[in-house]
């Protein structure tokens, strides 16, 4: 017992000794920002461990404020603005108060590529509104755990890849969009545009706003759920190997069997395809 309480004892006196250090040679609580011009063609956003969110206001340079423990910087290298926030491994003590609120401020006419790399924690980004969202040629999201939801974004481009953890996104529209999970949950409602949407285990939880292209779902294992608006113009190919996959739909030339369907809905303009290995796939 002594000992265990000299150990504590000294992860306490480390603890102190690091902050004590850390507030000379950080900025745990104040603020750095690198001015944007025409020649910035990225934003790189990389955070873990911290509740993030981004705000899209009127200004000409993108801004990062921190309340917590950790680092947080912002730099410009060439046409690139890079915001960097990292946390001291003693930080993450859970019997130490460990939460850090971060606060990143980008030009709402900005509309060139961006990219949010996501280790761990929580990461928020929505534009103004539905009728005025926030509008990017590229958007590149890479995620490790955690959360981040999305929304009123549209951008020519949208890619995501995470290895676990969950995506939420509600009015996303994009020209392609390419979703990749390992595990995890992928949650998107009212989406429009091109899609292609990959989980090797876990959930993907779909809803077409409007269709205007060619949708592409795929699970190794888990649960598939495809929402589509009714009035929508499609071929609908499903395909399961073992498992269950079933359409709400009344299909034209319609083929079912008990691992398969397929038919046409409404001209039969658009691509559909949806697809498991394993567990179940509903299209409705």
């Amino acid at each position: 017992m002594k000992r265990i309480f000299a150990i504590f004892i000294i992860l306490v006196g480390s603890y102190i000794l690091f902050t004590g250090v850390n507030s000379w040679m950080t900025f745990g609580g104040g603020s750095t920002e690198a001015s944007i011009n025409n020649r910035i063609d990225l934003i790189s956003i990389d955070v873990s461990s911290s509740d993030t969110v981004i705000i899209p206001e009127k200004r000409n340079d993108v801004r990062a404020e921190l309340d917590g423990k950790g680092n947080v910087t912002v730099n410009k290298s060439g046409n690139e603005v890079q915001v960097e926030y990292k946390r001291k491994w003693l930080d993450g003590f859970q019997f130490f108060n460990n939460k850090s609120n971060l606060k990143i401020y980008v030009p709402e006419d900005y509309s060139k590529s961006m990219s949010i790399k996501v280790g761990s924690g929580r990461l928020n980004f929505s534009g103004k509104s539905e009728s005025h969202p926030f509008g990017l040629e590229k958007l590149n999201v890479d995620m490790s755990s955690g959360k981040i939801s999305l929304a009123n974004i549209k951008a020519d481009e949208f890619e995501h890849k995470g290895s676990s953890g969950m995506m939420d996104a509600d009015h996303l529209t994009a020209g392609s969009g390419e979703i990749d999970m390992s595990s995890g949950r992928v949650k998107i409602r009212n989406y429009q545009g091109k899609l292609d949407a990959e989980v090797s285990s876990g959930q993907l939880d779909i809803m077409i706003r409007k269709l205007s292209d060619s949708v592409n779902v795929k699970a190794s294992s888990g649960f598939v759920r495809l929402n589509l608006p009714d009035d929508a113009d499609f071929t609908l190919k499903g395909k399961s190997s073992s498992g269950h996959i079933s359409s709400h739909y009344k299909l034209d030339d319609e083929t079912r069997n008990k691992n398969d369907i397929s038919g046409k809905h409404g001209t039969g303009k658009h691509d559909i395809s949806v697809s498991v290995s394993s567990g179940k796939a509903e299209i409705k």
